[in-house]
């Protein structure tokens, strides 16, 4: 895959852990520019770190931080991207939950329910 994505921009959803950290590292290893987004600090830090590390340049990394649930996280990761890479050309909508923070009990299941398919299916 090295080099197939060279000049390409791509933005990652949830790409501070798991397999969105890992698309990440291997769409800079091809050469793409990426915007990286979670909302943990520290892993936007150690994606960054990764991607380093495997041979991605630091200017060639952006990262906006925050849930995909706030509106104004969603218009930062297209905006913020545009201005600093020029263009999109590759969205992966990675993120993903399996319940809503703090959300042990059934009590609101359905509360639970409607924020799950909110974030899932509709960000």
């Amino acid at each position: 895959m090295t080099g197939e994505y060279s000049g390409k921009v791509v933005i990652i959803t949830g790409s501070s852990s798991g397999i969105g950290q890992a698309a990440a590292v291997l769409f800079a290893k091809a050469g793409a520019s990426v915007t990286i987004h979670g909302r943990s600090e520290e892993g936007l830090k150690k994606t960054t770190d990764m991607i380093i590390a495997a041979g991605g340049e630091k200017k060639r990394i952006h990262s906006v931080r925050g849930p995909v649930t706030d509106e104004n996280v969603l218009k930062a990761l297209i905006d913020e991207t545009v201005k600093t890479f020029g263009r999109i050309d590759v969205l992966i909508n990675n993120v993903g939950i399996a319940n809503k923070e703090g959300f042990l009990t059934n009590t609101r299941a359905m509360e639970n329910f409607d924020y799950v398919i909110e974030v899932n299916l509709k960000r």
